[in-house]
């Protein structure tokens, strides 16, 4: 640490990791030191214009005494590896999600990291986004009363039609990438799962990208999954890669005893939120303070690194994101046995951000 803030570096500098480097631009309590990649020509063009090193791999980049921590910007199917060698370096980790690709490698991570003293933090942390924060007051507040029901779509539409590169997403499967924003934003709401049931299934099994190259989906492009949560609510998980016009779109909808509120976007930090009384007609609920346009995803960065800083718990915990892990994995297996499936796992849910109060 200098100047009172934490040194960084990054792994991977594919796509998120421009959004990145605008972001943490803005921050007081970071400082980035330097970028690596496996295509050294993408980390030289971004260092270029973010004036930082260029490390020729990640064993040089942990090796080096100024970095306090990395960010794990590299795709899915390594994170559990990238993860472990962060730590196993004595480095502070933070990374995009998923936290890993199942549930032993999730754990084992955050007990390597707890072994060792370290911090292990994972996105998505869109909750931690000026609408889903007051919505978070308002459940807090008891406007709500008892939580019953939750209805949350993930409507992503067809990426091949706009991305370059989708056929990774596809292999990945719509839950794990996109899914899992809901799932988050919704545990770290109303707190952690017992139980799921899915359903999964190929709609289009043939796309096409961009370029015209043909290419088969395997993994379900839409998913439905009845989740009972530890507090006696139902969350209905509704995700595809498929429906583009939907009215639902990416919105949250929580039902209780005295009303619902609903929640334009899992990820959007300036989604509308409203308050419909059980018979009442709709209100529009205003911000807590001015809204990030768009989704912050670097905020969970920041958050950590002023936890460290102040030596207090960072809110994106490593145990909520191998929760997440957990749901997931549970729902795949549901959908492979055609059996519901125990979740095992817990976690504390996150406090809301300082500038709600």
């Amino acid at each position: 640490m200098k100047d009172n803030k934490i040194a960084i570096g990054i792994v991977g500098c594919g796509n998120i990791a421009e959004t990145y480097l605008e972001q943490i631009t803005n921050y007081n309590n970071v400082h980035l030191v330097g970028l690596t990649d496996i295509v050294s020509e993408r980390a030289q063009e971004l260092a270029a214009t973010y004036n930082c090193a260029v490390y020729p791999d990640l064993g040089t980049m942990v090796a080096d005494e100024k970095i306090d921590l990395v960010v794990n910007l590299t795709i899915h199917h390594v994170h559990a590896e990238i993860i472990e060698q962060i730590l196993q370096a004595g480095k502070h980790v933070y990374t995009e999600k998923p936290l890993a690709m199942n549930y032993k490698d999730a754990k084992r991570l955050v007990d390597l990291a707890e072994k060792k003293n370290l911090r292990l933090s994972s996105a998505p942390i869109t909750y931690m986004g000026e609408a889903q924060q007051t919505a978070a007051q308002k459940i807090a507040s008891g406007i709500l009363g008892k939580i019953r029901l939750v209805y949350a779509e993930i409507n992503h539409d067809r990426i091949e039609t706009w991305h370059p590169n989708p056929i990774p997403f596809f292999d990945v499967g719509v839950l794990w990438d996109v899914g899992i924003y809901a799932l988050t934003v919704c545990t770290a709401l109303m707190g952690s799962v017992k139980r799921v049931t899915g359903y999964g299934k190929v709609i289009v099994p043939t796309r096409r990208t961009l370029g015209g190259e043909s290419f088969k989906v395997t993994t379900p492009d839409f998913i439905l999954a009845l989740i009972e949560l530890q507090n006696g609510g139902l969350l209905r998980l509704t995700c595809n890669f498929y429906a583009n016009d939907s009215k639902q779109d990416h919105a949250i909808e929580i039902h209780g005893d005295g009303g619902m509120l609903y929640l334009g976007s899992a990820h959007d930090y300036s989604a509308p939120l409203e308050f419909f009384e059980l018979g009442g007609e709709p209100l529009l609920i205003p911000p807590i303070r001015e809204p990030y346009d768009g989704t912050e995803y670097a905020r969970g960065l920041e958050d950590l690194a002023e936890a460290i800083l102040k030596n207090k718990p960072h809110r994106a915990s490593g145990d909520h994101a191998a929760h997440i892990i957990e749901i997931m994995e549970a729902i795949d297996t549901s959908i492979a046995t055609k059996q519901t499936v125990d979740v095992h796992s817990n976690f504390i849910q996150p406090e809301m951000m300082d500038w709600v109060f």
